[in-house]
């Protein structure tokens, strides 16, 4: 089993489906058991959405340095 591999097919599905993010925010742990649609241990599932939780904050972070370095090439014309 690729952990790796679960933890981008999850942040992927959440990124794409808005409906799937509000029930990953309620209730992270049903939600990554219920796409993944097998058991696993809880300590792996707990890991996968600790994992899942830091790769969306690194991309909302991302994406919001990519905002301000747009806004300031423009401030300086560049």
């Amino acid at each position: 089993m690729d952990i790796e591999k679960i933890i981008e097919q999850i942040v992927e599905k959440l990124t794409g489906d808005d409906q799937l993010m509000e029930k990953f925010k309620k209730d992270p742990v049903k939600m990554v058991t219920d796409v993944l649609g097998i058991k696993l241990d809880d300590d792996i599932i707990d890991a996968v959405v600790t994992a899942v939780k830091g790769k969306l904050d690194l991309d909302e972070l991302k994406d919001k340095a990519e905002d301000l370095l747009g806004g300031l090439k423009g401030l300086f014309g560049k």
